[in-house]
């Protein structure tokens, strides 16, 4: 039930992100022109560490800005390569994942091996973390057999590891890290190798991301909005003042496996 329920919820977030998309390229062109979308949503971010928060929502989000490592796509039915461009499983307990040389960080150094495994190490040993189960459940080791390549040694045989890494696994820098501590990387520092960078948080209020035109996929979508807004709307009365003052494309989603309703709330502009 657990893993339908967050099939579900990625479901979701693509159907937004799509829904950003579509709009976007049916929107009148305009020379020069910045393009935002806002999107209301009912489920918040608490903390500036990535890891700090296990909720669908913000896995889908830190994944765009860091990544993602792996993606899965639901016309296909089948994981795809994004960052983790390809992988192969050695032997029932040893999978190794080709890392796509063409990501950077937000300060123009490359995504490399070393950063996916501090990565997974911050998952499983950060006292803020809240993903050691979601993510990294399975693992019992992550090793950087070179720049470009990740070997992940699970605990047992796990057939389905990438759904714990796909769209969930958050990738930053351990070059930043390592200079700065966490507080101040986190605070100030949130590079990823994503087609958003992080331009804004504000905990408990908003997040804000501003695309990335030189990434391959920012490349790919160009007509994908300059700038996203996650607006945190807990109250009816404030999603439905929201609803009426703004152009609104997407009133509501709901998760049918769940007894609380998740509202997101499109506005462009």
């Amino acid at each position: 039930m657990k893993m339908q329920y967050q099939s579900i919820a990625r479901y979701m977030v693509a159907l937004i992100v799509a829904t950003v998309l579509m709009s976007a390229a049916f929107t009148v062109p305009r020379v020069e022109a910045q393009t935002r979308v806002t999107i209301g949503v009912t489920e918040t971010m608490e903390t500036f560490n990535p890891y700090g928060d296990s909720v669908a929502l913000l896995y889908s989000i830190w994944s765009e800005v860091t990544g993602p490592f792996c993606h899965y796509d639901f016309d296909k039915g089948d994981y795809l390569g994004r960052l983790a461009k390809r992988w192969e499983v050695k032997d029932p307990k040893t999978w190794l994942f080709y890392l796509d040389k063409r990501y950077k960080f937000n300060d123009g150094s490359p995504v490399t091996a070393a950063d996916v495994v501090h990565s997974i190490n911050r998952i499983l040993t950060d006292p803020q973390s809240k993903q050691k189960a979601s993510v990294a459940r399975p693992i019992s080791e992550a090793q950087a057999v070179d720049k470009y390549t990740v070997k992940i040694i699970t605990k047992k045989p796990t057939a389905p590891l990438v759904a714990f890494l796909c769209d969930r696994l958050i990738v930053t820098s351990k070059a930043i890290y390592d200079k700065y501590g966490p507080k101040v990387a986190d605070r100030k520092y949130m590079y990823g190798g994503g087609p958003y960078r992080l331009k804004e948080l504000i905990p408990g209020q908003r997040l804000v991301l501003a695309k990335n035109p030189d990434h391959p996929e920012a490349k790919k979508h160009p007509k994908a909005p300059d700038e996203i807004v996650y607006r945190v709307m807990r109250e009816v009365e404030q999603r439905v003042t929201a609803l009426l003052t703004t152009r609104s494309r997407l009133p509501s989603l709901y998760r049918p496996t769940s007894s609380s309703v998740w509202t997101a709330l499109l506005i462009t502009g």
